[in-house]
């Protein structure tokens, strides 16, 4: 095939991965005796524009790779034999097929495992604790210690969500990661495929003593409003892996945030909330340098810090 083709597979593959990724066990329904909430959408797992996008991605890698390959297989054997003359031509293959196979290996999850005992831990981050809960598949409603209390909440792309809520007096330690999901031990190409059902979360251990549970649940709406009706999306990220929701680790907190939805709901108006509700499901933390991401680029993470949240460094 002629070198215009494979740079075209290699552009688009390109532009597609950008678009899709934006800027990665067993839900039991809330009973119906429990409070009443507003109408809760289901989300649709393989038929966002994210996940189409990420399938195209990944289709256009596995025809960058083949085409690589096949060119790489016909030319290789003429330069060992010392015709030189496509040697440029063979370089460029090398490099597409180097860069096509390692992305598949990443979106299939055979490497970019996460190192969970590389997380930063205590008092800095949750992340090295919830890595070993996840591992141990452990759903805990209290910090190891049982000094603080557990949350989970997914409000789109993460980066944003953790600054909020890091900036909330009583938050101990904030982590990002994936919940919500199907897969074990997810990346963030997984996630970003839209095959894992996971959504990008915030995991966070706090003091009831200083900080409601109905506080943190209000402070979830704040981030994402005006988007709870919205269905996976957030702002300009959409997909299922950025759909929002509040993922309780007790019948308590299950309770508290029946009654903020309920009064948000209202200041919505007849338009539907779509903001999950559901129990919380093991949380895999993200790669560490997705762990406070929005604070290690110069935003303030300092308690009741009024700066906007932006979602970049």
């Amino acid at each position: 095939m002629r070198r215009p083709v494979t740079l075209l597979f290699a552009a688009l593959a390109a532009t597609a991965s950008a678009f899709s990724a934006g800027p990665p066990a067993r839900a039991r329904p809330v009973a119906a005796a429990r409070p009443l909430l507003p109408r809760q959408s289901t989300p649709q797992l393989g038929l966002s524009l994210s996940t189409i996008s990420s399938s195209i991605t990944t289709g256009l890698y596995i025809a960058m790779g083949g085409v690589a390959g096949s060119n790489l297989v016909t030319k290789l054997p003429s330069l060992v034999g010392g015709n030189t003359a496509g040697a440029g031509d063979l370089a460029v293959d090398a490099v597409l097929f180097c860069v096509a196979t390692l992305q598949l290996l990443k979106i299939f999850g055979v490497t970019g495992k996460i190192n969970y005992a590389s997380l930063e831990g205590l008092p800095k981050s949750f992340g090295l604790e919830a890595g070993e809960r996840a591992v141990a598949g452990e759903v805990s409603a209290v910090s190891k210690d049982g000094k603080y209390e557990v949350a989970t909440f997914a409000g789109g792309c993460f980066w944003g969500t953790e600054l909020y809520f890091q900036r909330i007096p009583g938050v101990i330690a904030t982590c990002v990661g994936y919940t919500q999901g199907s897969v074990e031990t997810p990346g963030y190409e997984q996630v970003c495929s839209g095959a894992t059902g996971h959504t990008e979360a915030t995991q966070l251990i706090y003091d009831p003593e200083v900080c409601t549970y109905e506080q943190l649940c209000a402070t979830l709406f704040k981030s994402i409003a005006p988007d709870a009706t919205a269905l996976n999306r957030k702002g300009n990220d959409r997909g299922t892996q950025y759909r929002h929701g509040i993922y309780f680790h007790t019948p308590a907190q299950e309770a508290a945030a029946a009654r903020v939805f309920e009064s948000e709901q209202r200041m919505y108006g007849a338009e539907p909330i779509v903001t999950e509700l559901k129990p919380a499901m093991v949380f895999w933390p993200a790669e560490g340098y997705h762990q406070q991401y929005l604070e290690k680029g110069g935003q303030s993470a300092a308690k009741n810090a009024r700066e906007s949240v932006r979602c970049y460094g």
